[in-house]
């Protein structure tokens, strides 16, 4: 049986920053646990392939990239994209996640499904600038889009915990280079 809620990451690494999706799904798998009601995913560019995996979900959060001003954050459902954002201007995908999703809906098997983007350049306006990693604006608001997912999750009741590599230090504990004095 599928875990009741999905977080699925979307892109193609390979595209730079239009890989972000993927890249932060990763990181939250490294970093936290998880209760079995949620499954975390790479969902990649399977477009098509991924209905299945979408079908019988109380809830879906789908972490993307999306042709805006670079770095700004969105949250959306797929009736409320904002203007601001240009899906189809991204063409590593087959098909467009708003467009896998109404087709879902057309046939009644659409979860609730909640958007978290973040707004990079238009591929074609980086095309012969392509690089296999973030740019260095998008991955500084790794943190940022973290946040916005694990708050997302947390208003599902899903809370993640940290893995033992990924705590928090105490800082209460002096820093083994202070001065004792």
């Amino acid at each position: 049986m599928a875990a009741e809620i999905l977080l699925m990451g979307v892109g193609n690494l390979f595209y730079g920053d239009e890989g972000v999706g993927v890249v932060l799904v990763k990181r939250i798998q490294e970093k936290y646990a998880f209760p079995d009601r949620l499954e975390v995913v790479d969902g990649g560019t399977l477009a098509w392939n991924l209905l299945p995996l979408l079908s019988g979900r109380e809830h879906v959060i789908v972490v993307d990239a999306v042709a805006a001003e670079p770095g700004e954050i969105y949250r959306f459902t797929l009736h409320d994209i904002p203007s601001a954002i240009q899906y189809g201007k991204l063409s590593s995908h087959e098909w467009e996640m708003p467009e896998l999703l109404r087709a879902m809906e057309l046939h009644g098997d659409l979860p609730p499904t909640t958007f978290i983007a973040i707004g990079v350049s238009a591929l074609a306006e980086v095309s012969a600038n392509l690089q296999i990693r973030l740019s260095p604006l998008i991955e500084a608001r790794l943190d940022v889009l973290e946040r916005v997912v694990l708050k997302e999750l947390a208003s599902l009741g899903v809370v993640p915990v940290a893995k033992p590599e990924h705590q928090p230090e105490n800082t209460n504990a002096p820093h083994p280079e202070a001065n004792h004095a």
